[in-house]
């Protein structure tokens, strides 16, 4: 399910059995071109990446509205604001509060979130073909689909 009022009410209904939320993270910044450009392409593929999971997994989890932070914020004070939205989620009730991010840097510090931390390595889908990408991002859910089941 997804952030929607129709998908909000059909989760009301059926709150026992959605038991995770999914958090994307995006790292944002205007300034350097080349930056900006990956960080916002990063952004569409995560986006994309997320629909595909909560697609494979409806009627278990719950995805929230990305969560985009300024790159260069103070990254302690980022997981303040997210184990905050951990504490919100898990008096929802969802037993499971799950973050992706294709951001490294957060693998340093996911140890201070109170949700769990799922890195998602990248790969340049610039310039491939739509069925390519298509793929890609299929192949990458599959396997992000098993290690969410893991925490199961």
């Amino acid at each position: 399910m997804k952030w929607t009022s129709v998908d909000l009410q059909k989760y009301n209904q059926a709150k026992e059995y959605i038991d995770t939320v999914i958090v994307p993270l995006a790292p944002f910044q205007i300034g350097a071109l080349e930056a900006s450009a990956k960080n916002a392409d990063q952004y569409d593929i995560l986006t994309l990446f997320a629909r595909e999971l909560e697609k494979e997994l409806m009627g278990r989890i719950m995805l929230a509205p990305t969560y985009t932070y300024i790159v260069t914020a103070e990254k302690s004070e980022e997981v303040k604001r997210l184990n905050s939205w951990t504490d919100h989620f898990k008096k929802q009730p969802f037993k499971q509060v799950l973050y992706i991010s294709f951001d490294p840097s957060w693998r340093k510090i996911a140890n201070d979130l109170e949700g769990e931390f799922i890195w998602l390595p990248t790969a340049s889908l610039k310039g491939a073909e739509p069925a390519a990408v298509k793929g890609i991002i299929r192949d990458q859910t599959m396997q992000t689909v098993e290690l969410i089941k893991s925490f199961w």
